[in-house]
């Protein structure tokens, strides 16, 4: 299965995996801490589903897709996982979170998710912020702003928004240099390439 549609087995553990990766992003979580003092609520597995989710990024990437890649998790239980996959599925619906939250929902064969939180490398637009309030997701972990089309912080606030019917904790800025970082190189690639297929054409 591809890496924008591989997910989760319901039930599964990451047992003695899980707890190594949770002693190798201990020190790491006390770091952003340091420079988050309002992101408490971050715990050592949501660092670890970061670090999931931009190796998904990465990998969207290398196929010509905008890196993004999200996890959607349980306690320490992963339910699904997904990168952007618009260019292959032509779907224009093909955000990570969103292909993420229908593996997940079909895993546990349910709509809601209740309970389970969402570490994705872009703050959602507003289609995945707003998916996620009808999923009745209970949090939301993210990397970096997106000043385009942000829908949780930047722009909007839909995730925590108290008109609608359920609001997730909203927790943003999570190794966000990293998830930018993606993002950056790879548009600087696609613009240099574009800019040589000019000059061949041109020449």
């Amino acid at each position: 299965m591809s890496s924008s549609s591989r997910a989760g087995h319901p039930g599964r553990r990451n047992g003695g995996k899980g707890h190594r990766c949770l002693q190798r992003h201990n020190q790491q979580l006390a770091q952003h801490r340091l420079h988050h003092a309002r992101d408490e609520r971050i715990e050592p597995f949501d660092i670890c589903m970061m670090e999931r989710a931009i190796v998904l990024a990465r990998q969207a990437a290398a196929t010509g897709e905008v890196p993004v890649g999200a996890v959607v998790y349980r306690g320490e239980e992963i339910l699904a996982e997904a990168s952007n996959n618009r260019e292959a599925s032509s779907d224009p619906t093909g955000h990570a979170e969103m292909v993420a939250l229908r593996i997940a929902g079909r895993n546990i064969e349910a709509w809601r998710l209740q309970g389970c939180s969402v570490a994705v490398t872009l703050e959602p637009c507003p289609m995945c912020a707003g998916a996620m309030v009808n999923g009745r997701v209970g949090r939301l972990v993210y990397g970096a702003s997106d000043p385009k089309a942000g829908a949780c912080d930047t722009l909007y606030e839909i995730t925590t928004d108290p008109r609608l019917n359920h609001r997730l904790e909203t927790i943003g800025g999570v190794l966000a240099d990293r998830c930018a970082g993606l993002l950056s190189d790879f548009f600087r690639k696609r613009r240099a390439e574009r800019k040589k297929a000019r000059a061949r054409r041109s020449g």
